[in-house]
């Protein structure tokens, strides 16, 4: 079995962002996204369905609409999804408090880890850092 693999919500921002320039970025998403759906190895939580809705809808230079968001939130449950609960809102707390990060940035990290993947897959976070098992890749980097 393949390692888990945490996709953050801009892998798939960029895997649907028609805006001109966005190309490279939005093919690295979408092969992302397929390798880790073939390989049954990607993991997201609720919280990446959250913030994609909201980006995809309202904050990229070509929004969906509410209904093409919805079918791409359908397709992205595909993927393991990572329930939050107490014990991982207050591990975030803790993260967020350990390493000043911003808490959503933290409640990502902690979801990564209670799913148990080995990667982060995010350009928000800096590439390389390492937490217990976990480690941060930017697949953005050339």
């Amino acid at each position: 079995m393949q390692d888990k693999v945490f996709l953050d919500t801009n892998i798939f921002i960029y895997s649907i962002d028609s805006s001109p320039g966005q190309n490279k970025k939005r093919d690295i998403g979408r092969r992302i996204i397929s390798e880790h759906i073939e390989n049954e190895s990607g993991v997201i939580s609720i919280q990446v369905l959250q913030e994609f809705y909201h980006v995809a809808t309202h904050k990229i230079a070509i929004p969906l609409l509410a209904e093409e968001a919805l079918e791409y939130l359908h397709y992205m449950s595909i993927l393991e999804t990572v329930q939050p609960d107490l014990h991982m809102v207050v591990a975030a707390i803790r993260i967020h408090q350990k390493y000043t990060l911003s808490f959503w940035d933290a409640l990502i990290l902690q979801a990564a880890k209670t799913a148990g993947c080995s990667q982060l897959l995010s350009e928000d976070l800096q590439d390389g850092f390492s937490l217990d098992n976990l480690v941060v890749k930017n697949p953005f980097l050339t």
